[in-house]
This record gives structure tokens, C-alpha cells and sequence, in this order.
């Protein structure tokens, strides 16, 4: 059976691989099929969608390879996270200066951008991993841990927010047409949504957004439905393990890579919605990073304590403070979204203007001590393992998978 399950992982890895040099074609050779340009919004995502196949697929086929082979797995020794910081940097900065002299971003820039989406939850894997080196911690197991936060999480997420989202949409919706007024505002929305050209003004978009119903209803999915599905899938890949019962250390750092996979998914997807703002919200996403590495090392350790004890309470309770730090990251971000939306509805009102500002200073701020909160978790829980290690010389030998 373990062979079998070792067989599936080297078709995944590899249809994971082909599947994203696919997708990254798709992208980007039609329009010199047609003798058009690449825009740079295609650009980026076909190197997405090839560096998450590659990047990922092609390092869990070799370890489903070389473990079919009876080969064992070298320790997780990665490079320290300071260099993983200063490539980040000067990702960054080359990036912003190809978008701002315009040097043929199409071409120049999706890489600065794959980097700029990777490297900050690789960093905190990174350290997590070097600081942890005495737990006999494989590149195996953390290379099967980010593929399943990245894959089996994103999917299973993703669809079970989509189910869930269209209920609450369905749920709201009626309830809004039961009250005063409602079956009115339904009838107003299906003659703009009969004219395509109301939409191409941008303030009956905006208009449409900031609708009560429509508010709630995302509002129910961000805070609520987003945060208690993710949470939920990201460490998939411990229980997956969980037949080689790990330690607490190996729990938290395999739960932290599911989460880092998780957030490397999303961070090369989620970034290309807004190329014009792409270094702000890199610098953002260094926070979503830590969020989500911290929501999936968290899980990990209430997953341990789970497979140790029997009972369920320290995973519960690990399950609602990654589910509560998620929420709040969203709110956070979901209100400087519904904010700017305010603002360019309400462009001609100063008063409007500055208050928007303020606020959106504010929420920029909650994110910022959010994001410290997450990293300063990440930092303690680290030494908190690590001082529970035993020494180096109680490391037991490499031995076969």
C-alpha cells in the first residue's frame, strides 16, 4: 500500500509539473501565435502558473522517486534565512524599477515578481527549519508539506468556500428581498445587470459593491467562511503523516510548510490582481506569509497534541486562534478595500477624502501590528521548541523512509 501511495506521488509531481508548463504556454503563446504582444498581466501569470508547477511538481516526483528507490532524504538543511531576505529585497527593488522606467516588463519583470510571491513564506520556513535542525527533519517531508498546502489545501478550500459562499449569497439575497424595499432593489439590479453598459462606469460598479446585501454577503464569506475553511485544510498534510507520529517540533514545522505552501499559492496569484500597487502589496504579503505560516504551524502542534493525548481541546483551541488571527487579517483587509471603494465614489468630497484616508492609515496600521504578532509567534514558538530539543548528539541516523 505505502508503495502504491509512493507511485501516486510521483504521477502527481510530475502531471503537477507538465500541468504548469501547460498552463504557462497557454498563457503566453498565443499572442505570438496572432503576432500580438504579451501584456504584462498574462506575462505574470503564465510564470506563475509554471514556477508553482515546476517549482513544486518536479521536487515531489524526484522525492517519490528516490523514496520508491529505497533512498533516504538528505536533513532539511536550507540556506539561512537572511539570504532568502536580501534576494527579497533586491527582488523588490529591481522589480519596481523595471514597472517604473517601463524596461520591458512583459519580458523583465515576472520574474522579480515570482520571487517577490515565494521567498517571504520560504523565509519563514527557512528559519523555523534551521533553528529546528536537531529534530532529524527531512527535505522530504517539508517538500511533501508544501506541495499538499499548496495543492491538496488550495483546491479543497477553494471549492468548499465556493459551495459555501453561494449559500451565504443564496441565504442573504432572500432575506434581503423579504425586507422592505428589497424586491425593489432586485429589480433595479436585473435591469443593470441587462445593460452591459451601465457597468462600464466605474461608479455604478462601486455602487454596486457597497449595496448592503452584496457587503454582507462578502463580508460573510471574507470573515467568516475564508478563514474557517483554509484553516481547516492547510495542515492536511500532518494528518496525512500522522501514521509516523511526529514530535512537537516536527508537527509545528510540518504544519508551518503546509501553511507556506499554502501562502506561495496564493501570494503568485492574488498579486497579480494589482500590478500598478505590486511593491505595496509584496510588502504585504510578507505579513499574509507570516499569518498563514503561523495558522499552519499552530494546527500542526494541535495536531500533535491530539495524536499524543486523544484529546481534542489543544487542537480546538489551536483551530480558533489561527482561525481568529485569519479573520482579522481579512477584516483589516477587506475594510481598506470597501474604503477605496468609497473614495472613488466619493472623489469630488474632501471631507470624504481625508476621513478615508485616515481610516485606511488605521487599518494599514492594524495590519502592520498583525503582521509583527505573527512573526513574533512564529520567533517564540521556535525557541520554545527548540529549548524542549534534545541535544545533537541524541539525533538518531539517517534511516530509510
Amino acid at each position: 500500500m505505502l508503495r502504491i501511495a509512493k507511485t501516486v506521488v510521483v504521477i502527481v509531481g510530475l502531471s503537477i509539473a507538465f500541468l504548469g508548463l501547460l498552463a504557462g504556454g497557454l498563457y503566453l503563446i498565443p499572442p505570438f501565435i496572432r503576432g500580438g504582444e504579451i501584456d504584462l498581466l498574462r506575462a505574470t501569470a503564465g510564470a506563475s502558473f509554471a514556477a508553482l508547477g515546476v517549482g513544486l511538481g518536479l521536487p515531489l516526483a524526484w522525492q517519490g522517486l528516490n523514496s520508491l528507490r529505497g533512498l533516504p532524504s538528505r536533513l532539511f538543511r536550507p540556506w539561512p534565512a537572511r539570504v532568502l531576505a536580501a534576494v527579497f529585497v533586491v527582488a523588490l527593488i529591481l522589480g519596481q524599477v523595471v514597472l517604473a522606467l517601463d524596461l520591458l516588463p512583459a519580458l523583465t519583470f515576472p520574474p522579480f515578481y515570482v520571487l517577490g510571491a515565494v521567498l517571504p513564506p520560504l523565509f519563514f520556513l527557512t528559519f523555523v527549519g534551521r533553528s529546528l535542525a536537531e529534530g532529524d527533519i527531512r527535505w522530504r517531508d517539508v517538500v511533501l508539506q508544501l506541495a499538499s498546502g499548496a495543492f491538496l489545501a488550495t483546491f479543497g478550500a477553494f471549492g468548499l468556500e465556493a459551495v459555501f459562499g453561494l449559500l451565504s449569497m443564496a441565504i442573504v439575497f432572500t432575506l434581503a428581498a423579504l425586507t422592505p424595499g428589497g424586491a425593489a432593489w432586485f429589480q433595479e439590479l436585473s435591469a443593470h445587470l441587462q445593460n452591459p453598459r451601465w457597468f462600464q462606469s466605474p461608479e455604478n460598479s462601486y455602487d454596486l459593491l457597497l449595496s448592503p446585501p452584496i457587503l454582507i454577503a462578502l463580508g460573510l464569506i471574507v470573515l467568516v467562511i475564508v478563514p474557517l475553511t483554509e484553516e481547516m485544510f492547510k495542515s492536511l498534510g500532518v494528518v496525512i503523516m500522522s501514521y509516523r507520529r511526529p514530535s512537537k517540533a516536527r508537527a509545528f514545522l510540518w504544519g508551518l510548510a503546509g501553511g507556506a505552501g499554502f501562502a506561495l499559492a496564493e501570494g503568485l496569484f492574488s498579486g497579480a490582481l494589482s500590478l500598478e500597487d505590486w511593491g505595496g502589496l509584496a510588502i504585504l504579503r510578507v505579513g499574509a506569509a507570516a499569518m498563514h505560516c503561523l495558522g499552519g504551524g499552530l494546527m500542526g502542534l494541535g495536531w500533535h497534541y491530539l495524536f499524543a493525548t486523544r484529546r481534542p481541546w489543544r487542537l480546538l483551541g489551536a483551530y480558533a486562534a489561527s482561525v481568529s488571527l485569519h479573520s482579522l487579517w481579512n477584516a483589516a483587509a477587506f475594510g481598506m478595500i470597501v474604503v477605496s471603494f468609497s473614495i472613488v465614489s466619493s472623489a469630488a468630497d474632501e471631507v470624504g477624502l481625508a476621513l478615508g484616508s485616515l481610516v485606511t492609515l488605521a487599518l494599514t496600521a492594524f495590519l502592520s501590528l498583525l503582521a509583527f504578532l505573527a512573526i513574533l509567534l512564529i520567533f517564540y514558538l521556535t525557541r520554545w521548541l527548540q529549548a524542549q530539543m534534545p541535544s545533537a548528539t541524541s539525533v538518531q541516523t539517517i534511516t530509510r523512509d
